[in-house]
């Protein structure tokens, strides 16, 4: 009988460890798949909250805290100026990285047809989903019709199966 209630107890331990085994989750990152590369959203300080601060750790007399919240409102507008001449100049290559790609497109449409085009494509997004590289499958779907006309998938992706 005894031999019995160890058994027992010893199954109930083993499902017992299983079940919290499984409803236990793990971070995206940490699952196997895909890490998240996306920034997250910095906190910005003000520079009025900075100057502040440095006032009260470096005991900053009130004329000395005004001087150092206006530099650091400068620096603020020079580095927000900053980040929109780098978001034009991003957007101006994205730009011209897709002009370039639909001309070398109709290029190639015209030197070995659209029904060998469209079939060349079709192969890539076979090979990647045997690559199992959903997200880009959905951006090459995303802008896969242009004019009638299906697009390879980019070159830098091609770049990357040659490596």
């Amino acid at each position: 009988m005894k031999k019995y209630a160890l058994l027992a107890l010893a199954t109930v331990f083993m499902f017992s460890t299983t079940l919290i085994a499984q409803n236990q989750t793990q971070p995206n990152h940490e699952k196997g798949g895909k890490k998240e590369f996306k920034k997250e959203e910095r906190k910005v300080i003000s520079p009025e909250k900075k100057a502040e601060f440095m006032a009260k750790q470096l005991v900053l007399s009130d004329a000395e805290k005004v001087k150092v919240q206006a530099l650091f409102e400068k620096q603020a507008a020079k580095q927000k100026v900053q980040m929109e001449e780098m978001k034009k100049l991003r957007e101006e290559r994205k730009a011209k990285f897709e002009a370039e790609k639909t001309a070398q497109d109709a290029e190639l449409i015209k030197i070995i047809g659209n029904e060998k085009f469209q079939k060349m494509q079709a192969m890539q997004i076979e090979h990647l989903k045997k690559m199992n590289r959903s997200e880009k499958m959905k951006d090459m779907r995303k802008h896969s019709m242009n004019n009638d006309e299906q697009r390879p998938m980019k070159q830098e992706n091609a770049q990357d199966k040659r490596s």
